[in-house]
C-alpha cells in the first residue's frame, strides 16, 4: 500500500474510485482498455452503501492483468472475463474487487485455478476543503508471498496513482477557478452521485442535531 497527499476535495476522490471508466484514458498503459468505456456500469444503493459493478466478457487482458495471469501460471494470450466491483461506505471508504478469469469459466465466480484477482482498499481522510490524505492497500490472490512482486506492484500502482493525482488536482483547480459553475454529473458518475447524496443526507442530519 501507500500514503499520498492530494490537493483535492475528498468527494472528487470518491467520484474517481466509484466509476473506473477513467482507466481507459488515464491508465491506458497498465490497467486501462477501451472495453471499460464501452461496458455499462451498474449502480445500486443498499442502505448507506453504494455499489457499482462492471463485467466485461471475452476481452483481451490489459498489461497488469496479463502479468497477474502469468504469475498464477495461466496463459496471458487467451480471452478473459474481467470485473470491477466498487463498494462505498460513508464517510470516505471505498473497497474495490477487481480481477480476470479465463473466458467461459464464470468470470467473478470462476474457480481460483483459472483466475487472478485482488481487493483494493481506499481510505480517504479530508485535511481541508481542498486537500486529503489518501491511504490504499491491496490484497492480491496471485503470488501473495512474493516480496519482489509486491515491490513491483507497489511501484506500478504508485505510477497509476500519480496519474490520478494529476487529474484530481487539475479538477480541483478548475473548480476553484470557476466556483460559480455547477459540477457536471454525467450518468457514468452515478456511483459518485449516489455517494454524494448519502454524504449530503448525513451532513444535514448532523447539522440538524447540532442546532437542536
Amino acid at each position: 500500500g501507500g500514503l499520498y497527499h492530494i490537493g483535492c476535495d475528498y468527494r472528487l476522490m470518491i467520484d474517481n474510485l466509484m466509476d473506473l471508466t477513467h482507466e481507459t484514458y488515464v491508465h491506458s498503459t497498465s490497467i486501462g482498455q477501451k472495453e471499460i468505456d464501452e461496458t455499462p456500469c451498474r449502480t445500486r444503493v443498499e442502505g448507506d452503501e453504494v455499489i457499482t459493478s462492471r463485467f466485461m466478457e471475452g476481452i483481451e487482458a490489459p498489461p497488469f492483468w496479463k502479468m497477474a495471469l502469468r504469475m498464477n501460471g495461466l496463459p496471458d494470450d487467451q480471452p478473459v472475463d474481467r470485473w470491477q466491483i466498487c463498494h462505498f461506505t460513508p464517510p470516505s471508504h471505498v473497497l474495490i474487487e477487481v480481477g480476470v478469469a479465463l473466458a467461459g469459466h464464470g468470470g467473478y465466480d470462476a474457480p481460483d485455478e483459472v483466475k487472478a484477482s485482488s481487493i483494493v482498499v481506499d481510505f480517504i481522510t479530508p485535511e481541508t476543503e481542498t486537500s486529503i490524505w489518501y491511504f490504499w492497500g491491496m490484497a492480491r490472490h496471485f503470488k501473495p508471498q512474493d516480496a519482489e512482486l509486491t515491490a513491483q506492484i507497489r511501484q506500478g500502482q504508485g505510477n497509476i496513482f500519480a496519474e490520478d493525482q494529476e487529474m484530481l488536482e487539475r479538477q480541483q483547480q478548475n473548480l476553484l477557478q470557476w466556483p460559480d459553475r455547477k459540477l457536471l454529473m454525467l450518468n457514468i458518475d452515478a456511483g459518485g452521485v449516489q455517494a454524494r447524496k448519502i454524504l449530503d443526507r448525513m451532513m444535514a442530519a448532523e447539522q440538524a442535531g447540532a442546532g437542536a
